[in-house]
């Protein structure tokens, strides 16, 4: 087997067993987008009522990390109080399980780098994702389709952003298709990404933890078992980490389902009809809203709105 075979093989065979499993079924489109606005906003906002003092809703931003080091509640706990300190703070939602933070804050106090730099200084070091100002924070609570041009779309609560799709549409295909002349290769990987997304978003829910030692040593069995991977790694993904990152969650989704799908089920046919059941529900109770006009056509294109999961309430 190839090298670069054996590294797609490696990385997705856990879930090739699984998603072969599971059989496609149509998105359930809301009647309204109003519902999932609510959702979203719940979930975004909710923890503005633990900061009472913070900044003015209408004049508050967002900032998104991805932060390292953090192995349990302690670690969410000394973050916290760490932003405590600062000055125009307003809610600080930690997600142990994508190792993610987001923070409402009055931009005419303090900036996203210096609420990085905190989190960096308390011990864990912390990297900005994404930044909403706030007129965009207030449009993502108000009207989601205005988002269009910075993200694609949101899979519960966790919002794709465009860059990072379209990353994955050049990676797919290896730098051969100009962008925006492949409509079935954006289908395909939306496809991918919605899949993996409702089965991060239920791991988090779950708060479904790796820990980083455990990704280093899968990734040193490959090593050991085949020189100059990293130099391959580098090609076909782009960076070391971007390969990490990939196991990182894939990891995290199979421990998801053998501890909470699975749950010691042994008996392959059972833990089939466990599986299906499982991911009809994620796909029933998951609010899948499209920001990006071409991907909702795309995605359409199969026969339902997003083709493949989720309750998909854009319209």
């Amino acid at each position: 087997m190839k090298v670069d075979v054996l590294i797609n093989h490696y990385l997705y065979c856990s879930l090739t067993k699984t998603l072969k499993l599971i059989e496609p079924k149509p998105m359930i489109k809301s009647p309204k987008l109003y519902l999932s606005l609510c959702f979203g906003l719940a979930a975004l906002v909710g923890a503005w009522l633990f900061y009472p003092s913070g900044p003015n809703l209408a004049s508050a931003a967002l900032a998104e990390y991805q932060i390292e080091k953090m192995t349990c509640g302690s670690c969410i706990g000394n973050i916290e109080t760490a932003l405590v300190g600062l000055g125009g703070v307003g809610s600080v939602d930690i997600n142990l399980t994508s190792n993610r933070g987001r923070v409402t804050y009055d931009p005419n106090e303090l900036d996203s780098q210096s609420i990085a730099e905190a989190i960096t200084a308390a011990g864990y070091p912390a990297k900005l994702r994404l930044e909403l100002d706030p007129d965009e924070y207030l449009a993502l609570q108000q009207e989601q389709a205005q988002l269009g041009q910075e993200y694609l779309a949101r899979i519960g609560d966790r919002l794709l952003a465009r860059s990072d799709f379209e990353g994955l549409v050049t990676q797919r295909s290896r730098g051969a298709v100009v962008s925006g002349q492949n409509d079935q290769l954006w289908k395909i990987v939306w496809q991918d990404v919605l899949q993996r997304e409702l089965m991060l978003s239920s791991a988090e829910e779950n708060k479904v933890v790796v820990q980083g030692g455990e990704v280093e040593a899968r990734l040193d069995e490959l090593r050991k078992r085949h020189q100059g991977l990293d130099d391959l790694l580098v090609k076909r993904y782009g960076s070391i980490d971007t390969f990490r990152d990939r196991l990182h969650e894939d990891m995290i989704i199979s421990r998801n389902i053998e501890d909470h799908v699975y749950a010691g089920i042994t008996d392959p046919g059972e833990q089939k009809n466990k599986l299906q059941q499982w991911y009809a529900e994620l796909q029933n109770n998951t609010d899948v809203v499209i920001f990006d006009s071409r991907l909702k056509t795309v995605s359409q294109g199969g026969g339902g709105c997003g083709s493949g999961g989720g309750g998909c309430c854009s319209s």
